[in-house]
C-alpha cells in the first residue's frame, strides 16, 4: 500500500516568450507623489539574461528553505522577433537550455510551419516537450524527422488513453507533471495532418485516474490552453493541484502601481486547483510555491509575478533622455518597495551566447534603412469608425507584387488581419521593423487557383469568424484584407449572401468576380491552409504552390522597391456592421 506524504515545491515559470531574448522598453506610469515633473518613465524589462539570473536566485532561495524547485515554460517560444526569423527554433533550443528550462508545453506557434521544425528543435533541447493530448500514433514514419519515437516528446499514449507524464521527486514524494495543448490546433496552426489533438478534459481525467491508481496524487498540468480554458479545466476536472498556463498572455496580479491593469490574483484558486500564468515576451517571471497535503489536496499556493527591470530609467522610449539624479533615485526607491517589481542583473553566460552567436546578424538588420513611412499608418483588425487598417493592404500588395516578380500570373491577394502585428509611425523602417514587428511570423506565401464562388465564401466565412456572426469564431484576426480585389460585406444579410460587389482589378479596370470562373490568388500559408473561416479555399482547382518566400521577405523586397508609404488611396474593404445601414 502506497503511503503518501506532504510535499512542498517552488516553480519558476514563463510562457509565450516568442523569441524575446533581448529586454524590452516598457513605460511605467507613476503617481505624482513619486515624480514631481514626470508621471511616466521608461525602463528596460525582461529578456533571457535577466530571466536566467532571477531563476538562479529563486532556486537558491527555495533550496535554502529546503523546498524542491523546478523551472517550466508553458509554450509559444517560437515566432516573434528577428531571432526567430533568422534562426528558427535553433536559437530557442540553445537559449532555453542555457537558462535552465526543465520542461515545456507545446504552444500553437511551435506548429505554425508544421511538425518538422518542432522535431528539429527537440533534437537540440535538453528538456522534454509535454504535449499529453497530441496523438502521434498515426504519424508517417518515413518523414525526414518523425516525432513519435523521440524520447523527449511526452505525447498521448493510445494504450492508456492518457498523457505521458514526468515525475519530479519532492523529498521522495512523487509529483507528476503532464502537458496539454489546444484541441483545435489544426484551426489556428499547421500541425501535420497525420497527427491530431485529443480532448483536454478527457485526457486530463484519464491521466489523473492512471496516476492515482499508481499511488501518485500530487499533479501539475503544464498548459497552453489560455487562461479562461485553464479556469474551466480546473472546474471540470478533480485532482489537479496547479495549472501552469500560457497562450492568452495573462499577467495575473495587480499592476496598477505602475499604471498597468489588474487581473485575478496570482495563484487564483478554482475547485482546489491553483491557476497561474506569467504574461508574455519574457518580461516577467512567475514564482509559485505550492504545499500539498498528504492526500494530494493543496494546503497553500503562494507567490507572484514580478517584472524584471534594469536599474536605469529614461523619459523616452528610445532610452536616451535620462532622469536627473534626484528623480532617478525617487523612481528606484519607489520600485524597490513594490512586490511585483524585481531588479535583475543580466547573466553573463547568456549575454556571451547572444554576443557570440546571434546578436551581430540581428544588429545588422536593425540599422539598414529600407523605406520611409510618410504619415501614421494605423493597423486595426476589424474596421472601426476610423476605417480599416492602413498597413495591412500594403502587406497584401507586397505578396501580389512578389509573386508577379517571380513570374506568376496573380489576379489578387488575400491576407488575414492577425498576420499583421503593428502600426507604423512616420520615419524610416528597417528589416528589423518588418521581420521583428510588422510580420514576425516566419510563414511563407502561397499561390492557389479557386473558383470565384470559393473566394466569396472564404471572405464571408473569415469575416463571420472575426465578428462571431452566427458562429462562435476563433478571434478577430481572421478579418480579410485584400489587394487588387474589393468587396462589401453586409453583416445583416442572409448567410451566403453577405459579400456584395466582389470585383478584381485587371488591365486598368474593375471587373466582377464570377462564381464559376477560376482565379489565382496569393496568401500566407496560414490563410491558404483554410484556417479560421477560409476553408472554402481548400476546394482549389490547382493545388497550392509555395513560393519559398516568407511574408517578411516579400514585404522587405517590396518596401525597397516602393521607397515610401502613404495611406492607401482606395478603401478596398467596405464593412457594414450589423448595427449600421448603408447610406
Amino acid at each position: 500500500m502506497t503511503v503518501n506524504h506532504a510535499a512542498t515545491i517552488t516553480f519558476a515559470h514563463i510562457n509565450d516568450t516568442h523569441s524575446n531574448f533581448e529586454p524590452s522598453a516598457i513605460s511605467l506610469s507613476l503617481s505624482a507623489d513619486v515624480l514631481n515633473t514626470e508621471t511616466s518613465v521608461y525602463a528596460s524589462c525582461g529578456g533571457f539574461s535577466r530571466v536566467c539570473s532571477v531563476v538562479k536566485e529563486i532556486k537558491h532561495e527555495a533550496l535554502l528553505h529546503k523546498r524542491e524547485f523546478m523551472f517550466l515554460h508553458a509554450g509559444d517560444c517560437f515566432q516573434g522577433t528577428l531571432y526567430f526569423s533568422l534562426y528558427k527554433g535553433m536559437a530557442n533550443a540553445v537559449l532555453l537550455n542555457a537558462i535552465g528550462v526543465e520542461a515545456m508545453a507545446l504552444g500553437n506557434h511551435e506548429l505554425d510551419m508544421g511538425n518538422d521544425i518542432v522535431a528539429d528543435f527537440l533534437d537540440h533541447t535538453a528538456f522534454p516537450l509535454l504535449a499529453g493530448n497530441w496523438d502521434l500514433s498515426q504519424e508517417d514514419q518515413t518523414k525526414r524527422n518523425p516525432l513519435r519515437n523521440k524520447a523527449n516528446v511526452y505525447a498521448y499514449d493510445n494504450a492508456t488513453q492518457s498523457a505521458h507524464y514526468l515525475i519530479k521527486s519532492v523529498h521522495d514524494e512523487p509529483v507528476a507533471i503532464f502537458g496539454l495543448a489546444i484541441e483545435n490546433m489544426a484551426g489556428i496552426a499547421n500541425p501535420d495532418p497525420d497527427t491530431s489533438f485529443r480532448n483536454v478534459a478527457t485526457v486530463a481525467r484519464n491521466t489523473i485516474a492512471l496516476l492515482n491508481a499508481k499511488g501518485v496524487n500530487k499533479i501539475i498540468v503544464l498548459s497552453h490552453l489560455g487562461y479562461d480554458r485553464d479556469l474551466l479545466l480546473a472546474q471540470e476536472v478533480e485532482g489537479i493541484g496547479a495549472i501552469i498556463g500560457g497562450h492568452s498572455h495573462t499577467m495575473q496580479g495587480d499592476f496598477t502601481n505602475i499604471g498597468y491593469g489588474k487581473t485575478d490574483t496570482y495563484a487564483f484558486m478554482v475547485n482546489n486547483t491553483c491557476v497561474v500564468q506569467a504574461g508574455c515576451n519574457a518580461l516577467a517571471l512567475g514564482q509559485l510555491t505550492i504545499v500539498f497535503n498528504a492526500d494530494g489536496s493543496v494546503e497553500s499556493a503562494t507567490g507572484c509575478n514580478q517584472l524584471l527591470l534594469g536599474r536605469k530609467f529614461t523619459i523616452d522610449a528610445g532610452r536616451t533622455q535620462h532622469l536627473d539624479h534626484d528623480n532617478h533615485n525617487k523612481v528606484r526607491d519607489y520600485l524597490l518597495r513594490q512586490p511585483n517589481i524585481r531588479f535583475a542583473i543580466k547573466d553573463p553566460s547568456i549575454e556571451n551566447i547572444l554576443n557570440q552567436h546571434y546578436r551581430p546578424a540581428v544588429r545588422a538588420l536593425q540599422t539598414d534603412k529600407i523605406a520611409r513611412i510618410n504619415e501614421p499608418l494605423r493597423h486595426i483588425r476589424v474596421p472601426d469608425a476610423k476605417g480599416p487598417s492602413d498597413i495591412a493592404p500594403w502587406v497584401v500588395k507586397s505578396f501580389v507584387w512578389q509573386a508577379r516578380e517571380l513570374g506568376h500570373h496573380i489576379d489578387f491577394g488575400i491576407h488575414n488581419a492577425g498576420g499583421v502585428r503593428c502600426s507604423f509611425n512616420p520615419g524610416e523602417i528597417t528589416p528589423a521593423d518588418v521581420a521583428g514587428r510588422l510580420l514576425p511570423f516566419a510563414i511563407g506565401i502561397m499561390m492557389y487557383s479557386v473558383r470565384g464562388l470559393r473566394v466569396r465564401q472564404a471572405l464571408e466565412g473569415a469575416i463571420d469568424n472575426a465578428i462571431n456572426n452566427d458562429i462562435e469564431g476563433t478571434g478577430d484576426g481572421s478579418f480579410p484584407y485584400v489587394a487588387d480585389l474589393r468587396y462589401l460585406y453586409r453583416c445583416g444579410a442572409p448567410k451566403g449572401q453577405r459579400i456584395e460587389r466582389l470585383e478584381y482589378y485587371t488591365n486598368g479596370q474593375w471587373l466582377t468576380v464570377n462564381d464559376d470562373d477560376v482565379y489565382t490568388s496569393v496568401s500566407s500559408g496560414y490563410t491558404a491552409a483554410g484556417k479560421e473561416g477560409y476553408a472554402p479555399l481548400l476546394d482549389y482547382v490547382l493545388e497550392p504552390q509555395a513560393l519559398n518566400v516568407t511574408m517578411s521577405d516579400a514585404f522587405e523586397a517590396f518596401a525597397k522597391q516602393q521607397g515610401t508609404f502613404d495611406k492607401p488611396s482606395e478603401n478596398l474593404t467596405v464593412f457594414i456592421p450589423c448595427d449600421k445601414r448603408e447610406n
